[in-house]
Order: C-alpha cells, then sequence, then structure tokens
C-alpha cells in the first residue's frame, strides 16, 4: 500500500493545510480513509490527497539554514546582554577607549505626560523642560 499525504480547508479563503496521512492502495481509498480520519465530524470544507511518491520533496535542509546571524530576530538572541555589554566596555577599556561624556538624557523624562517612578512628572526632573538647550548651564552659570 501507498502512503497519501492528506491536506485540508477548514474554510473555503482558508489556505491548504497537512492534515496527516493514510495508507491506501488508490486514490479512491485514500480520499475515503481521510474523510473517515480527519473530517468525519465535519471539522473542515474540503480534502484532498497526494501520493507521497508523487510530492517533490526539497530534501536540502543545508541549504535552508541562515546564510548569516540572524539570532537578533529571535527572543534567545538576547539572553545575557548584559554580561555581553559589560565584557565589550571592558575591552574597549583595555584598549584604551574613554567614555568622557554622560548617557544622553532619556527623552521620555521631558514630556509631561510620562510620570516618573517616584510621581514627580518628567519635565519637572529634567530642569526647566528645554530638551538639551543647555538652559540648565545658563541658568546655574550665571550668578
Amino acid at each position: 500500500m501507498e502512503r497519501w499525504e492528506v491536506f485540508g480547508k477548514r474554510t473555503v479563503d482558508d489556505p491548504w493545510t497537512s492534515v496527516g496521512a493514510v495508507h491506501a492502495p488508490d486514490d479512491e481509498m485514500a480520499l475515503l480513509l481521510a474523510k473517515e480520519a480527519f473530517f468525519r465530524h465535519g471539522e473542515g470544507v474540503d480534502f484532498a490527497v497526494v501520493r507521497l511518491a508523487d510530492m517533490h520533496i526539497f530534501g536540502r535542509p543545508d541549504l535552508l539554514a541562515f546564510a548569516t546571524d540572524k539570532s537578533y530576530k529571535l527572543q534567545s538572541g538576547y539572553t545575557g546582554m548584559g554580561d555581553k555589554r559589560r565584557a565589550a566596555a571592558t575591552r574597549a577599556q583595555e584598549a584604551g577607549a574613554v567614555v568622557d561624556r554622560p548617557r544622553p538624557v532619556d527623552k521620555r523624562a521631558l514630556n509631561p505626560s510620562h510620570r516618573r517612578r517616584d510621581g514627580a512628572a518628567g519635565s519637572e526632573a529634567a530642569g526647566s523642560g528645554a530638551a538639551g538647550s543647555g538652559a540648565e548651564a545658563v541658568e546655574g552659570g550665571g550668578g
């Protein structure tokens, strides 16, 4: 007996999806067995069977591998980021690189609709509320 792959559609607009396989001597028996095994309770609107020998299988999984590292697309690609950042900072320091400026201001804190964790408005925490204009230095330096 030959193996027949069974494909089905749940609604008319759905794509064909594989639902399983049956073993049958011919296509009529394969259709009957597929109906009884996978669609006897009205689970779909249409189904089809294809002889496994008639399917053209790619069979080269090595060609489906990523040509480049795409781990950034997966959640697992971001595990251990703190350790990676610390290791990069250590390598940069050993190479003589110096970070001579503080981290950039969080622009969300400048928007009054955003609140800090302590309940104060974000614009109050940023000084005068001028985004990067240097107003803090002018106010404190003049007098």
